[in-house]
């Protein structure tokens, strides 16, 4: 856009310096005319003409002659070099603008770029003058805005793993401290609950290690296509002996063909099946269908029969150690990171979890490939 506006200027000067210099040329000659004698104007009005002028006339006009016409040889260089240079001064004084409106956003785009250097996220850069400095302050302002919201989770984050942290490890410390002073008893009861607590801490650090490789290259490798009903019924029979037959998990398995990573699939799938005994563990079975949906994708879903999810709470599921303490009644369990976790796995297959509440009942997450 701004060398098409300079193309134009060149073109447009040049034009009217073609008009303006033809018009004085022309006036200068008129006025050289003008300035001659009366008998010698008519004689060149003759002589313009065709006409053979009166002696006298001509003889008036015959000494005044050279100066004539060197007033009309020099009026196209006079006319060239004022009018050229007036339009120098115009189209200078055009390009210093547009110089300005191009030279101002990008100043502000440089010191906007500057504070996010340092780590100063709050930014909003104006639009520039032209398409591109508006596109690129556009695109700064959304990377602002983006790296303001992760400070902020990497900030919330960090506190919380902290504050998952130091329960597990306060038992712990306090616990070993008493058993090398002597005041409590290094048993098989006492030492079963310090492995509880770090069996616990070292879950913890699994999923964070899960959720820190989500996005990167090696999180899924989804290259095996296989029925999503078969791994599903391997899990869930791993998944009850490790629950000891306390919890009851019906299937409903249909043929549902899909690409998956088969360990993150499990992990997924262990994670759902985990967070409905947490929560609805009391309610009644849980129940696994796999199948496909009316637009004949492949899905797994995982629903349960306790108490549901109350709306505020639908989106807040996703969040990092987010946990509705009202709804499980057990107490400060789990870390908060099972459907984060969950959801990660999912977006790595390119697949897409909702979660949400049965008509006649209970609460359903559901993976859809």
């Amino acid at each position: 856009m701004t060398a098409a506006l300079a193309s134009v200027i060149q073109l447009v000067t040049i034009a009217v310096l073609y008009v303006a210099v033809d018009w004085y040329i022309d006036h200068a000659e008129v006025a050289a005319v003008e300035k001659l004698p009366q008998d010698a104007r008519a004689a060149l009005v003759s002589l313009n003409r065709g006409e053979i002028p009166d002696p006298n006339a001509l003889a008036a006009l015959a000494p005044l002659y050279p100066q004539l016409e060197e007033a009309t040889e020099a009026s196209p260089v006079q006319g060239v070099l004022g009018f050229g240079f007036a339009l120098i001064v115009l189209t200078s004084i055009i390009g210093v603008v547009l110089a300005y409106r191009l030279v101002a956003p990008l100043t502000r785009l440089t010191a906007a770029a500057e504070k996010i250097r340092q780590g100063d996220f709050q930014v909003t850069v104006e639009p520039g003058a032209t398409k591109e400095v508006e596109t690129l302050a556009l695109t700064i302002n959304s990377m602002a805005s983006d790296l303001l919201a992760l400070e902020t989770r990497l900030k919330f984050n960090t506190r919380a793993v902290a504050h998952e942290l130091r329960t597990p490890l306060t038992v712990l410390q306090g616990n070993l401290q008493g058993m090398t002073d002597g005041v409590i008893s290094a048993n098989e009861e006492h030492l079963r609950a310090l492995l509880v607590q770090t069996q616990g801490m070292s879950r913890l650090v699994d999923q964070l290690n899960t959720l820190s490789l989500a996005g990167t290259t090696n999180f899924v490798t989804a290259t095996t296509t296989t029925d999503l009903a078969l791994h599903v019924s391997e899990t869930v029979t791993l998944f009850q002996t490790s629950a000891g037959g306390a919890v009851k998990v019906r299937t409903y398995l249909q043929p549902a063909p899909a690409k998956i990573d088969p360990d993150r699939f499990r992990q997924a799938l262990l994670a759902l099946l985990e967070n409905a005994r947490k929560y609805a563990g009391d309610g009644g079975p849980i129940e696994v269908h796999t199948g496909l949906d009316e637009t004949e994708r492949s899905f797994i879903s995982v629903r349960d029969k306790g108490p549901g999810l109350p709306d505020y709470v639908q989106h807040s599921s996703f969040d990092m150690f987010w946990r509705s303490e009202r709804l499980n009644g057990r107490g400060s369990s789990g870390s908060g990171l099972g459907l984060t976790v969950v959801k990660a796995i999912a977006e790595g297959h390119n697949a897409r979890l909702e979660v949400g509440n049965n008509a006649d009942g209970g609460a359903y997450a559901t993976i859809t490939f």
